[in-house]
């Protein structure tokens, strides 16, 4: 298929995590790419953790932006965490055909709807300055929000290849209400384009329930919204990662054939 399909990642960590997904698409027979943020190449390295930080996710769709204006045609986007922030904001540029959120982090205006997101968001807060700094939550808080359905030797080879994400950007993300430049608020009116959300029952960081708070917000656009049963946030690495990429890939061709 020539219409190309690009995937973007989440925070603290590269294209590797969306490998199962790319490769699913490309042998669908779709254009695949999977760019990366500014400095994300080897987050363990001194160098990124330094230049990281003070970093904006601003930064970050203005690297996606730039790399999808590049393309041939305009393509479909698939965005896991923090990608899917990303997504929607180039959506709202006219710069996607199509959207898939997997587990799309929340938006600029969207309050948390339950007591894991709440707790989530004060282990920030023992994290002292971090909007100053680099940060990678440590492996339990990992395992538990992110890793929770992979088994314990599955989430310690995960763990090890994330790396420090900017501080700025997670600040951006947990502390939206914080953020002058509301930088996550998406102009939802200026998305015409078909939504996929796809929401995993046991994903501790970003729930069904807030996943359908932001879903209400595209209002009467094209949108899909799939509860994803078993799966947590790392869908996209969990064992049962390809029930879900053919969900995503099925719901795609559907979108072309209209």
């Amino acid at each position: 298929m020539d219409t190309p399909i690009v995937f973007i990642h989440g925070t603290n960590a590269g294209p590797w995590a969306m490998e199962n997904f790319h490769q699913h698409f490309a042998k669908k027979g779709f254009h695949c790419h999977s760019p990366s943020y500014r400095h994300h190449e080897n987050l363990n390295s001194e160098q990124s953790k330094q230049r990281l930080k003070g970093v904006s996710i601003a930064d970050y769709i203005s690297d996606i932006t730039a790399f999808v204006q590049a393309l041939h045609q305009k393509p479909i986007l698939v965005g896991h965490s923090l990608g899917g922030i990303i997504a929607q904001k180039l959506a709202t540029m006219g710069l996607a055909r199509a959207i898939v959120l997997l587990n799309g982090s929340i938006n600029w205006g969207i309050l948390p709807t339950t007591e894991e997101e709440r707790a989530l968001g004060k282990l920030f807060m023992t994290a002292g300055k971090f909007w100053e700094d680099v940060l990678l939550p440590d492996f339990e808080t990992m395992a538990k929000f992110g890793l929770n359905k992979l088994n314990i030797d599955e989430q310690h080879k995960v763990f090890y290849r994330l790396g420090p994400e900017s501080g700025r950007v997670l600040f951006e993300l947990f502390f939206w209400i914080f953020d002058n430049n509301k930088t996550t608020k998406i102009d939802y009116k200026n998305i015409s384009c078909p939504i996929l959300m796809v929401s995993g029952s046991d994903d501790l960081a970003a729930p069904p329930s807030t996943a359908r708070l932001i879903a209400n917000k595209h209002l009467d656009k094209k949108t899909t919204f799939y509860i994803a049963e078993n799966f947590g946030h790392y869908l996209i690495l969990e064992p049962e990662w390809p029930r879900i990429a053919e969900f995503c890939s099925n719901w795609v061709i559907q979108q072309l054939e209209k």
